[in-house]
């Protein structure tokens, strides 16, 4: 348990000997002069707070006599304060980090605890538990949680847009610190936490899109290797020579590709990728709106029953009832990375983080020596297969410490603790190109993968589906909906037409077309 230190800068306190507060040390004459004619006393002052000083000179004229005296003046200490942190972290670094229960300490956060006259106090929990209570504490506005969980599936754009998030861009002027740089976090992930502009959380766990694959699954069996302009028809038929090959061998419990397709928000963000590759555009809305103002002046009516819409659905459902293993409309992350990590499957796609984090728990030496990454393949529409993640840390409206609360999400968001989280887990889906091209990562991966890796970030637009107050009601429907056609409960037709009358009903009712 590691941790870091940092000092942040403050303002200057300066101000007259009387209006000063706090303990004073005056020192000894440090010399006398003989003529009194040129007499004058200098003074120098040592304000500010314990490792936080400053130095003001003043020069009096005297009547008699020269003589230069230099007072200490320290401020009192600023009063230690609370801030309470809730947090997702299930399977990653950051528990180990910063402290597993909210009681205990490690040393990297005991030391910027000091550094900063804070207390920390970090709740972190099953992902949909911490939603619940942010939810809870957000709405009833009490602030019991300085520092909340957001994702960009929807939790930025419900909470911002209600103004249960603190804006964040002023923040960046009113209060300079040392441990965010936002000049070195890849802008996508920024984009991903802002509405209409306005910066309302800090990415602390990101990704963006990319494809892991077995090499020697591919080579087996005859498929052409993934490549940097391939397409999603080159996958396809790629993937038809691995299906073909494991069952001609016999092999039943080997499939072709992993993706997730559980009911809920889950499938949404990849299943919206494969909807922006193959229309070419975020194809949800009339001309592909996306934010609240272009719906309501557009009238921009939902186009899930489309056939924009619809090459996507169908191309990302086919492909899990096909090439998937059975049960995956059932799937999460957490199954979709146990059937990589396991040696079952031979790529794992969109969400290229989860087969990172395969190769961290795999005992399979096979997936080890033959995962490689490659970009996602363009679709129809001219697009990369999209999927981007963040999940961030914003400040509580409602906070009572929102300066100390920007001091701890600055810190926990940045550069110590980014390198910190990529030595624990060696993962490269980090959110500073800094630590992306640091020394432990290149040396793992090599330049090309860490190049490919900034290339799925930079090439593919964060924003690919609607920023919209609904989004999290939108990214629960879809995902059920898609699911429900993995599992032949409902054929795309009836499942896209239930969906398109259910959008215009919600849509209509929050007033978008009045």
């Amino acid at each position: 348990m590691s941790k870091t230190e940092k000092t942040l800068s403050r303002r200057t306190m300066l101000g007259t000997f009387g209006g000063l507060i706090g303990g004073l040390a005056v020192g000894a004459a440090l010399g006398w002069l003989a003529k009194p004619e040129a007499a004058a006393r200098t003074v120098t002052q040592t304000v500010g707070e314990p490792g936080r000083t400053s130095t003001v000179t003043v020069t009096q004229a005297a009547a008699t006599v020269e003589r230069t005296v230099t007072q200490f003046v320290t401020a009192p200490p600023r009063e230690r304060v609370k801030i309470s942190v809730i947090a997702f972290a299930q399977g990653f670094a950051w528990p180990e980090l910063f402290g597993s229960d909210g009681t205990t300490e490690t040393d990297l956060l005991r030391r910027f605890e000091n550094s900063e006259n804070v207390d920390v106090t970090i709740e972190w929990g099953d992902e949909w538990a911490v939603r619940e209570k942010v939810a809870a504490d957000v709405m009833a506005q009490v602030g019991k949680y300085d520092i909340v969980l957001v994702g960009s599936d929807g939790a930025v754009q419900a909470y911002g847009y209600a103004g249960y998030l603190e804006p964040l861009d002023e923040y960046f002027k009113r209060y300079p610190q040392d441990y965010f740089n936002p000049d070195d976090v890849y802008p996508s992930f920024l984009d991903a936490n802002r509405i209409e502009g306005t910066l309302y959380a800090l990415p602390y766990y990101s990704f963006g899109p990319g494809v892991i694959y077995r090499r020697d699954l591919f080579e087996k069996y005859g498929a052409e290797l993934p490549k940097e302009n391939w397409t999603t028809d080159d996958l396809e038929i790629a993937m038809e020579k691995i299906l073909e090959g494991l069952r001609r061998e016999g092999i039943t419990d080997v499939y072709p590709l992993t993706m997730r397709a559980g009911p809920g928000e889950e499938p949404t963000l990849d299943l919206a990728g494969f909807i922006y590759a193959y229309a070419g555009y975020p194809a949800w809305f009339e001309g592909g709106a996306v934010w609240p103002g272009e719906i309501k002046n557009r009238k921009a009516k939902p186009i899930f029953d489309s056939s924009d819409f619809e090459a996507g659905f169908r191309a990302f459902t086919d492909w899990v009832k096909k090439f998937g293993p059975p049960g995956a409309s059932t799937h999460t992350w957490v199954d979709m990375m146990n059937t990589y990590a396991m040696g079952k499957a031979a790529i794992l796609m969109p969400s290229a983080i989860n087969g990172y984090a395969a190769l961290g728990i795999t005992q399979d030496e096979n997936v080890k020596k033959n995962t490689r990454f490659m970009l996602t393949p363009f679709g129809p529409g001219k697009k990369r297969i999209n999927s981007y993640w963040t999940f961030s840390l914003g400040i509580n409206k409602f906070s009572k410490n929102k300066e100390a609360a920007w001091r701890v999400l600055t810190y926990l968001t940045g550069r110590k603790s980014m390198e910190a989280f990529a030595e624990r887990t060696g993962w490269p889906n980090v959110t500073m190109r800094s630590v992306l091209y640091s020394y432990p990562l290149i040396k793992k991966y090599g330049i090309e993968e860490i190049e490919l890796n900034e290339r799925s970030v930079l090439e593919n637009p964060a924003i690919y589906f609607p920023y919209i107050p609904e989004l999290d009601l939108f990214m629960d429907k879809i995902g059920t909906t898609a699911s429900e056609v993995v599992a032949g409960a409902k054929t795309v037709e009836v499942a896209l037409s239930e969906l398109q009358k259910w959008a215009t009903d919600l849509m209509t009712s929050r007033g978008y077309y009045t």
